[in-house]
């Protein structure tokens, strides 16, 4: 697989992990505590829009030979790795914590296994988009 082809797919994968992982925690009892992010709500669409697009824009670019996109994304990436985790923790905490039900159960870990996903597949974005062959 070449190289332009790797980062297409590593970042592809990572944006849709990511997207995902979105979706699931407003799915989450914690969505619905105070003013918070609910599944099918504009702040929702908003993260969605934020989070995918800053994936995307630089994808693009990289797509249309702009070789410098591919450090765009690397930094992307990176700044997106720091809050799988701490997603991760508050839904593992918040499982562990509150009586939920079983859906609420389901829902958290989900949404932790979707940010614990997500971390990883960010990790292996930087060993397989750096191969050179």
């Amino acid at each position: 697989m070449k190289e332009k082809e790797r980062v297409i797919l590593w970042t592809a994968v990572a944006a849709t992990l990511f997207c995902c992982e979105l979706i699931a925690v407003t799915l989450t009892p914690l969505a619905k505590i105070g003013n918070g992010t609910r599944f099918g709500s504009s702040g929702m669409y908003f993260n969605l829009m934020m989070c995918g697009g800053s994936y995307l824009v630089p994808l693009i670019l990289y797509c249309l030979n702009l070789r410098l996109m591919k450090y765009v994304i690397a930094c992307v990436n990176a700044l997106w790795l720091i809050c799988h985790p701490v997603i991760a923790v508050i839904c593992f905490v918040a499982m562990v914590s509150t009586a939920s039900g079983i859906a609420g159960y389901l829902s958290y870990v989900i949404a932790g296994g979707l940010a614990v996903s997500s971390f990883v597949a960010g990790a292996l974005w930087y060993p397989m988009c750096r191969k050179k062959k």
